[in-house]
């Protein structure tokens, strides 16, 4: 993030150090002017060489006034920074401020310039003297310099120093009802992000969203909602986005899918990953899979809740997904596959509960009046803790019913 946040910085006006270089400025001889002309003309070339070798041969073979010779480092530190010599760049731009008499402009210049490019080698504690100097110089406590400096805060990992100098930046450039800046406007909310301060993090997406409404915004934004407890609102964002066809990637179709859960419309979360699966935009793996089965099992389609969730199952390491199969088939009352599907989590391994396994493949057999299986099956659920009590109780039916069986097997004789 703070590489980022570094580069971020250079789209507000790195590029312009070099500019003068092509304009008549007072105290500057004619001979240095036209000179500086030709650099800047072989760097809009694309000779950044070229344009090197007439800047250094001016500062060794002319004496050049104070003012000429920080025109000459301006621009010679702009072609090192473009041949990505950053110290080279940095040293060079040193240079030409150390020099007396500048004008303020050029001090300013060069003080933004230095603090950008220190800002990009990542020295934020050296970017902050540049700027906090660049601020005290008159008429340069402007928003986009105190941007400056909270980069150069927010890189030092000073959350909190950076919000009043980037809250007052973005203030002032909205005073007139425009829109501040899109990066600005991001770095603040990354800023909250660090604080871990939501509210305020979701307040200022919501103005990123309104007044830049990319779909990533609206995403960060729905997701905040999410954080806060709103799902309502975090659905009503999302689901304009499927419904415009703009919601397309895995992870997003899936939060919708979640997105219904929460709001209690298992039926759209189940048709929608449903679809997405067959469509190939939502992977079938086991996780995805027990989220449509439990969206149909919500949505009181236990039968549709089957399929998937076998297909987890088939997937899954423990067998905890087939003993839940073993239990749906129970409420469709198809006890032959509860049976199996109950037999496959105890051969699968890994139960929290193996006890409960035992049991339910019991009830299954029992219900189909296979009683010695299921005699089997609960002396073995007996012999654990969590099912000790039930199969204890089934056991004493089954003997019951076993010799209500042969009671009427006797009269019938």
């Amino acid at each position: 993030m703070r590489r980022w946040l570094a580069m971020l910085t250079l789209l507000l006006g790195l590029a312009g150090t070099a500019q003068g270089a092509g304009e008549a400025v007072v105290g500057m001889s004619e001979k240095v002017f036209e000179a500086l002309n030709e650099a800047q003309a072989a760097l809009d070339a694309g000779d950044n060489t070229a344009a090197r070798s007439i800047l250094e041969a001016l500062l060794e073979r002319r004496k050049l006034s104070d003012y000429e010779t920080a025109h000459t480092l301006n621009l010679l530190g702009y072609c090192l920074y473009e041949a990505d010599d950053l110290p080279g760049a940095q040293a060079t731009y040193e240079r030409a401020l150390a020099l007396e008499g500048l004008p303020g402009s050029m001090q300013a210049m060069l003080l933004v310039t230095l603090g950008q490019v220190s800002l990009v080698q990542e020295d934020h504690r050296g970017a902050e003297g540049y700027l906090r100097r660049l601020l005290a110089l008159p008429e340069q406590d402007l928003p986009r310099h105190r941007v400056l400096l909270a980069a150069a805060l927010i890189g030092q990992a000073r959350f909190a120093d950076a919000l009043e100098p980037l809250q007052s930046a973005i203030a002032e450039a909205g005073a007139d009802g425009s829109a501040p800046p899109e990066q600005w406007l991001s770095m603040l909310a990354s800023v909250h992000y660090e604080r871990e301060d939501y509210p305020a993090m979701r307040n200022t997406m919501a103005r990123l969203a309104t007044l830049y409404p990319r779909e990533q915004y609206l995403l960060n934004l729905a997701a905040l909602h999410g954080q806060l407890g709103d799902s309502g609102r975090q659905l009503a964002l999302v689901e304009p986005l499927r419904d415009d066809g703009r919601l397309s990637q895995e992870t997003r179709l899936v939060m919708l899918a979640n997105l219904f859960l929460a709001e209690g419309l298992p039926w759209e979360a189940a048709r929608l990953l449903e679809a997405a699966m067959d469509e190939g935009r939502v992977e079938a793996d086991r996780r995805n899979l027990e989220t449509l089965s439990q969206a149909w099992y919500l949505a009181a389609e236990t039968e549709r809740a089957i399929e998937p969730l076998a297909a987890a199952a088939a997937l899954a390491e423990d067998g905890e997904l087939y003993l839940r199969l073993a239990r749906l088939h129970m409420d469709a009352n198809a006890w032959a596959a509860a049976e199996e599907a109950a037999g496959l989590a105890i051969e699968r391994g890994g139960l929290r509960e193996e006890g409960q396994a035992w049991l339910v493949r019991g009830m299954a057999a029992a219900r189909r009046e296979q009683f010695r299986s299921a005699r089997d099956y609960f002396t073995e659920a007996a012999q654990h803790r969590d099912a000790a009590r039930y199969a204890a109780q089934w056991l004493a039916w089954i003997d019951s019913e076993a010799e209500a069986a042969r009671q009427r097997q006797q009269l019938g004789s």
